[in-house]
């Protein structure tokens, strides 16, 4: 049994609305956020791209009260295939324990 996300979750609720949810002791978030693809100039505004955040950290507590240093992520294209990389991500990270 894995982590299983088909039909739960889709690029147009992330794009609204963050994910969340928990499996055997970890605890898991998926969010749109944006990274700096390059920086400012004086004639240039800096320009972003929109990612899936993933983020994972051990239970009991929510993503709001855990400390920064027990939650770790990593981010992903923000596509549907992204999604399937993030969720492909959660298992392995819970597999190896690193949550």
């Amino acid at each position: 049994m894995a982590i299983d996300l088909h039909g739960d979750i889709s690029v147009a609720y992330l794009k609204k609305s963050r994910f969340t949810g928990s499996y055997r002791g970890m605890r898991y978030q998926l969010e749109r956020a944006e990274i700096v693809r390059k920086e400012a100039t004086e004639t240039e505004p800096e320009e972003k791209t929109p990612v899936i955040r993933a983020t994972i950290w051990p239970e009991p507590f929510n993503f709001e009260v855990t400390a920064e240093e027990k939650k770790h992520w990593k981010d992903f294209p923000f596509t549907l295939d992204g999604i399937w990389e993030s969720v492909d991500w959660l298992n392995a990270e819970h597999e190896a324990g690193h949550y």
